[in-house]
């Protein structure tokens, strides 16, 4: 039977780059952290150790069970977590990810103030790339994820949230001829903005308003940022699809014509995501009505 001591000290090896910084971590000598290490290999039967040149890593049997022990403490942690959650008190930790984007303009105030309800509630938000957070989710680093619903792992519980739209912006300058009114093979004449080669968010807002899709269109600027290429706009250099969210709150959003009505769609579906044994949790439950609630004011 493995116990709980060299489940922590294999935990803390994870981040560790030496027996001492592992030791350091836990508070216990040096030596203990040895002895742990050599008792784990006996039961197991195989190096759980190796070292890289200076450095000491896991063995990739080593972080298996390493990723194990997390999963056991946070499981655990969660248990009593729930136990304590009599008289509907909401305790122990909550962990969301999500995208950069809808993380800083949407959900870390909300989880700001998520956690003013429940003072005994630790609440954690990480922001990352999309396969960063899925491997992290499915390491038990997450309890639930906020990403668009193409995105949502397998084996998950998925609630809708959210409908993202997106809509075209002109230069408000004369040259720009545009209104509802004008046809996808007049726009295809003015110079485009794109986010990225390819632009999905475009080809698919054209599909969307025009039932088809234009060939043969070059950007005449592509530009990794929605901010940059409202500014782009501003400056009359082209036209862009550009989401609702950056809109609401950008510098530019009067100094730009912004179409509405049929030229406005729905882009993304975002989903709270959380894992299936947790899908009934009392924390779970309460964080997801309350980003409802809050869904108004969801400028991602």
């Amino acid at each position: 039977m493995i116990e709980n001591s060299q489940l922590q000290v294999l935990m803390a090896l994870t981040t560790a780059d030496s027996l001492s910084q592992a030791a350091e971590h836990l508070n216990i000598t040096q030596s203990a952290v040895s002895q742990h290490i050599k008792n784990l290999e006996a039961k197991v039967g195989f190096d759980i150790v190796t070292r890289q040149g200076k450095k000491l890593v896991l063995t990739p049997g080593g972080r298996k069970i390493a990723r194990l022990g997390k999963t056991y403490f946070k499981r655990f942690e969660d248990l009593i977590s729930e136990i304590q959650q009599d008289n509907n008190r909401i305790m122990g930790s909550v962990s969301m990810g999500t995208l950069f984007g809808v993380g800083k303009s949407w959900i870390a105030h909300r989880m700001v103030e998520f956690s003013s309800h429940f003072p005994d509630l630790e609440v954690i938000v990480g922001m990352d790339y999309p396969d960063r957070l899925l491997t992290q989710f499915e390491n038990r680093v997450f309890d639930c994820l906020v990403l668009p619903r193409q995105l949502a792992p397998p084996h998950c519980e998925t609630f809708h949230l959210h409908s993202e739209k997106a809509t075209l912006v002109v230069p408000d300058k004369p040259e720009f001829d545009i209104s509802d009114k004008s046809t996808l093979k007049e726009l295809i004449e003015y110079p485009f903005i794109f986010f990225e080669e390819r632009d999905p968010l475009f080809f698919n807002w054209c599909k969307s308003s025009f039932g088809n899709v234009p060939r043969n269109v070059k950007p005449r600027m592509v530009i990794n940022s929605f901010g940059q290429m409202l500014q782009a706009v501003y400056e009359g250099l082209g036209i862009a699809v550009i989401p609702t969210h950056v809109l609401r709150r950008s510098y530019f959003k009067d100094k730009v014509k912004i179409f509405s009505g049929s030229f406005e769609y729905t882009s993304t579906e975002f989903d709270f995501i959380c894992h299936t044994e947790n899908k009934d949790s009392l924390k779970i439950q309460t964080l997801y009505q309350f980003l409802v609630k809050e869904v108004e004011n969801f400028e991602i």
